[in-house]
Protein backbone atom coordinates (compact mmCIF):
# COMPACT_ATOMS: atom_id res chain seq x y z
CA UNK A 1 0.00 0.00 0.00
CA UNK A 2 1.25 3.94 -0.76
CA UNK A 3 1.74 6.26 1.06
CA UNK A 4 -0.84 8.26 -0.73
CA UNK A 5 -3.84 4.86 -0.69
CA UNK A 6 -3.14 5.03 3.18
CA UNK A 7 -3.65 8.17 3.86
CA UNK A 8 -6.90 8.29 1.55
CA UNK A 9 -8.20 4.88 3.27
CA UNK A 10 -7.25 6.73 6.54
CA UNK A 11 -9.76 9.57 5.54
CA UNK A 12 -11.98 7.35 4.80
CA UNK A 13 -12.09 5.86 7.61
CA UNK A 14 -12.48 9.10 9.72
CA UNK A 15 -15.61 10.47 8.09
CA UNK A 16 -17.36 7.16 8.74
CA UNK A 17 -17.13 7.58 12.51
CA UNK A 18 -20.54 8.04 14.55
CA UNK A 19 -20.96 11.08 16.61
CA UNK A 20 -18.55 10.96 19.31
CA UNK A 21 -21.27 12.37 21.53
CA UNK A 22 -23.18 9.10 20.88
CA UNK A 23 -21.20 6.60 22.91
CA UNK A 24 -21.40 4.78 25.52
CA UNK A 25 -18.73 2.04 26.99
CA UNK A 26 -19.75 -0.80 29.24
CA UNK A 27 -22.08 -4.55 28.72
CA UNK A 28 -26.11 -4.41 28.58
CA UNK A 29 -27.34 -7.13 31.38
CA UNK A 30 -30.64 -8.37 32.18
CA UNK A 31 -30.38 -9.54 35.55
CA UNK A 32 -33.55 -10.93 37.67
CA UNK A 33 -34.67 -9.19 41.09
CA UNK A 34 -36.38 -12.25 43.64
CA UNK A 35 -38.05 -10.11 46.40
CA UNK A 36 -37.62 -12.00 49.58
CA UNK A 37 -40.81 -12.73 50.43
CA UNK A 38 -44.73 -11.39 49.76
CA UNK A 39 -44.33 -11.24 46.03
CA UNK A 40 -46.01 -14.30 44.24
CA UNK A 41 -44.34 -14.14 40.87
CA UNK A 42 -40.96 -14.49 43.41
CA UNK A 43 -42.18 -17.37 45.25
CA UNK A 44 -42.88 -19.11 41.97
CA UNK A 45 -39.29 -18.53 41.09
CA UNK A 46 -40.17 -16.50 38.19
CA UNK A 47 -38.47 -12.93 39.77
CA UNK A 48 -38.44 -9.82 37.64
CA UNK A 49 -36.28 -9.24 34.83
CA UNK A 50 -33.98 -6.15 35.30
CA UNK A 51 -31.70 -4.52 32.71
CA UNK A 52 -28.57 -3.35 34.01
CA UNK A 53 -25.34 -1.26 31.95
CA UNK A 54 -22.33 -2.62 33.77
CA UNK A 55 -19.24 -0.28 33.51
CA UNK A 56 -16.44 -1.72 34.73
CA UNK A 57 -13.35 0.57 35.80
CA UNK A 58 -9.85 0.72 37.02
CA UNK A 59 -9.07 -0.92 40.22
CA UNK A 60 -11.78 -3.92 39.88
CA UNK A 61 -14.86 -1.41 40.58
CA UNK A 62 -18.06 -1.68 38.80
CA UNK A 63 -20.39 0.84 38.54
CA UNK A 64 -24.21 -0.46 37.62
CA UNK A 65 -27.00 1.67 36.48
CA UNK A 66 -31.03 -0.04 36.34
CA UNK A 67 -32.62 1.64 33.09
CA UNK A 68 -35.51 1.62 31.98
CA UNK A 69 -37.06 -0.61 28.99
CA UNK A 70 -37.43 2.97 27.07
CA UNK A 71 -34.01 3.37 27.62
CA UNK A 72 -32.80 0.29 26.13
CA UNK A 73 -32.79 1.23 21.93
CA UNK A 74 -30.43 4.51 22.99
CA UNK A 75 -28.11 1.99 25.15
CA UNK A 76 -27.74 -0.28 22.83
CA UNK A 77 -26.98 1.98 19.84
CA UNK A 78 -24.65 4.16 22.01
CA UNK A 79 -23.01 0.71 22.86
CA UNK A 80 -22.64 -0.43 19.42
CA UNK A 81 -21.56 3.25 18.20
CA UNK A 82 -18.27 2.69 21.12
CA UNK A 83 -17.81 -0.68 19.57
CA UNK A 84 -17.61 1.24 15.72
CA UNK A 85 -15.06 3.67 17.05
CA UNK A 86 -12.94 1.59 18.62
CA UNK A 87 -12.66 -0.63 15.72
CA UNK A 88 -12.53 2.36 13.01
CA UNK A 89 -9.57 4.58 15.29
CA UNK A 90 -7.62 1.03 15.51
CA UNK A 91 -7.22 0.95 11.40
CA UNK A 92 -6.93 4.55 11.42
CA UNK A 93 -3.68 3.65 13.79
CA UNK A 94 -2.80 0.91 11.48
CA UNK A 95 -2.80 2.99 8.33
CA UNK A 96 -0.81 6.00 9.91
CA UNK A 97 1.79 3.57 10.84
CA UNK A 98 1.89 2.59 7.23
CA UNK A 99 2.19 5.76 6.21
CA UNK A 100 4.65 6.56 8.53
CA UNK A 101 6.61 3.90 7.45
CA UNK A 102 6.27 5.11 3.73
CA UNK A 103 7.61 7.84 4.08
CA UNK A 104 9.94 7.32 6.48
CA UNK A 105 12.01 4.60 4.79
CA UNK A 106 11.98 5.90 0.65
CA UNK A 107 13.31 3.13 -1.32
CA UNK A 108 16.61 3.45 -2.85
CA UNK A 109 16.92 5.49 -6.06
CA UNK A 110 19.05 2.16 -7.89
CA UNK A 111 19.39 1.83 -11.51
CA UNK A 112 19.14 -1.38 -13.09
CA UNK A 113 20.93 -2.53 -16.23
CA UNK A 114 19.06 -2.01 -19.36
CA UNK A 115 16.85 0.18 -17.52
CA UNK A 116 16.19 3.76 -19.57
CA UNK A 117 18.51 6.49 -17.82
CA UNK A 118 16.18 9.19 -18.83
CA UNK A 119 13.55 7.98 -16.78
CA UNK A 120 13.43 10.04 -13.54
CA UNK A 121 14.45 8.55 -10.37
CA UNK A 122 11.80 6.49 -7.78
CA UNK A 123 10.47 9.27 -4.95
CA UNK A 124 10.24 6.31 -2.86
CA UNK A 125 6.38 7.05 -2.29
CA UNK A 126 5.65 3.99 -4.29
CA UNK A 127 6.56 1.40 -1.98
CA UNK A 128 3.78 -0.92 -1.26
CA UNK A 129 2.75 -2.64 1.94
CA UNK A 130 0.84 -5.35 2.14
CA UNK A 131 -0.89 -5.41 5.76
CA UNK A 132 -3.30 -8.26 6.30
CA UNK A 133 -4.08 -6.60 9.57
CA UNK A 134 -5.39 -2.77 7.71
CA UNK A 135 -7.30 -4.67 5.08
CA UNK A 136 -8.82 -7.12 7.71
CA UNK A 137 -10.09 -4.26 9.92
CA UNK A 138 -11.41 -2.60 7.21
CA UNK A 139 -13.52 -5.55 5.85
CA UNK A 140 -14.78 -6.21 9.42
CA UNK A 141 -16.04 -1.96 9.54
CA UNK A 142 -17.71 -2.61 5.76
CA UNK A 143 -19.51 -5.77 6.89
CA UNK A 144 -20.24 -4.72 10.56
CA UNK A 145 -22.71 -2.11 8.72
CA UNK A 146 -20.75 1.02 10.44
CA UNK A 147 -21.89 4.24 9.55
CA UNK A 148 -21.28 5.53 6.21
CA UNK A 149 -21.56 1.86 4.84
CA UNK A 150 -24.72 1.83 3.06
CA UNK A 151 -26.58 -0.31 5.35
Amino acid sequence: MTRKQAIQRRDKLAARLPGLAEVLRGSLLERTVHHSSGCPKCARGEGHPLWVLNVNYPGGKNRQISLRRDQLPQVRLWLRNHRQVKKTLEAICELNQLSLRAASSPRRATRKKGRDSSAPPSTGLRRRFSCRTVGWLVGRLDAAGGPGSGR
